[in-house]
């Protein structure tokens, strides 16, 4: 039977070596990151050939083939999206490029926390599934809009510039899969933690009730404080590894957001002008149910990628909320134990993690609610922008 998780995850694995943004390899059945001579002059030479159509790209003024009746205004959108997604395009193969021995060792570390908690894997299924659907989803409609929408004008110059406008998407795509998967592994690793503290907590009341011997009872309570102080060095080495993972995502993360937020701006201004500039769309056709479809799993994949910094934004929480219960114990109980639970909060407060963006910004609920905010207001000047300076036909 075949492994889902395993064939998602291979799947992003060869794809990202296909098109130049892993430059490193993977051993598939040991998990061991590598650097070979064969996977850096393949990325090479993608990343050369793809900025070498650059050029291309302007001069052959693909946006022409796609923007129906536009005015000045939308070539303008669309310019400046070009720029700023080949900008941090160019940004983000650099990054990849300056951080590669820092992410192979990173992605070292990740493996042997997960032989450590094997367990951990079990609960990356919904969430690699769903995500890999998703994205499959979205880039094989984006794949077939861009080839339909070119077919009646297609010459090499243009397909070589839509091939380089997807190229340039599924970089984004790929690298945004990766912190993804990457912060599924951190969510899971705080959810077998935080069920490691409710069973010690769980237990330390049940020895409350129980009438042991109080050397017996001294023994169960160090050995919950052993598995405790266990827990508070994995929590150590986890928050290590979410700070590593920031620094290293850190300029290709404020770059997908960058887009991101481009790309929700323009895209609300196109399906306004759309509708005020074609009155005769026909919303029955398969191009345009294609086009919704492709934009609700958009979103779909976007709220996907930006839940699961909420998600362990609440686990964290969640953590402190247990370790919050050590006061209830009985007077009685160990005071080794009581120190593991005041050492381990005290650990949380004078480190408490956050996921940066190269400390300009933290990604949790409230920046989530910044970006629509901004698409909002940002959408509004550009329509209102077009409603005063042109005419509709």
């Amino acid at each position: 039977m075949v492994d889902l998780v395993q064939f998602v995850l291979r799947c992003s694995y060869y794809y990202g070596r296909l098109i130049g943004v892993i430059n490193f390899e993977i051993d598939l059945e040991t998990g061991e990151p590598r650097l070979t001579r064969r996977a850096t002059l393949w990325a090479i030479a993608i990343n050369v050939l793809t900025f070498s159509l650059v050029p291309l790209l302007i001069s052959s003024r693909v946006w022409q083939v796609f923007l129906v009746n536009a005015n000045s205004l939308h070539q303008y959108v669309f310019l400046v999206m070009i720029f700023f997604r080949v900008s941090c395009v160019i940004v983000t193969v650099l990054s990849r490029w300056w951080q590669r021995q820092r992410l192979v060792r990173l992605l070292r570390s990740y493996r042997r926390l997960t032989q450590m908690q094997p367990h951990v894997v079990r609960l990356w299924r919904r969430g690699v599934i769903a995500k890999g659907i998703i994205s499959f989803s979205v880039e094989s409609i984006h794949i077939f809009l861009g080839v339909y929408g070119v077919r009646d004008m297609l010459t090499p110059t243009i397909a070589l510039s839509v091939f380089l406008i997807y190229l340039i998407i599924s970089w984004m795509n790929i690298i945004l899969a990766q912190y993804f998967f990457s912060l599924l592994n951190v969510h899971g690793h705080y959810l077998l933690m935080n069920e490691e503290l409710r069973r010690i907590v769980a237990e330390t009341h049940l020895l409350e009730l129980l009438d042991h011997s109080k050397s017996l009872r001294q023994l169960k309570y160090c050995a919950l404080a052993d598995r405790l102080d266990s827990v508070a060095l994995l929590q150590s080495q986890l928050q290590s590894l979410v700070r590593r993972l920031t620094q290293i995502f850190g300029p290709q993360t404020l770059c997908i957001y960058i887009t991101f937020n481009g790309t929700l701006i323009s895209g609300a201004y196109y399906a306004f002008s759309a509708i005020r500039y074609s009155v005769d769309i026909d919303w029955t056709s398969a191009q345009t149910i294609l086009t919704i479809c492709g934009a609700i799993l958009y979103m779909t994949d976007s709220h996907l990628t930006y839940s699961i910094t909420s998600y362990v934004e609440i686990v964290y929480k969640e953590m402190s909320k247990i370790i919050s219960q050590y006061p209830t114990f009985a007077q009685d109980v160990d005071r080794r134990l009581i120190t593991a639970f005041e050492n381990l909060k005290m650990q949380l407060v004078s480190n408490p993690q956050k996921l940066s963006v190269m400390g300009l910004y933290n990604l949790e609920r409230a920046t989530v609610l910044g970006i629509f905010s901004s698409v909002i207001s940002h959408s509004l000047i550009l329509i209102q922008y077009d409603i005063k300076h042109y005419t509709a036909s």
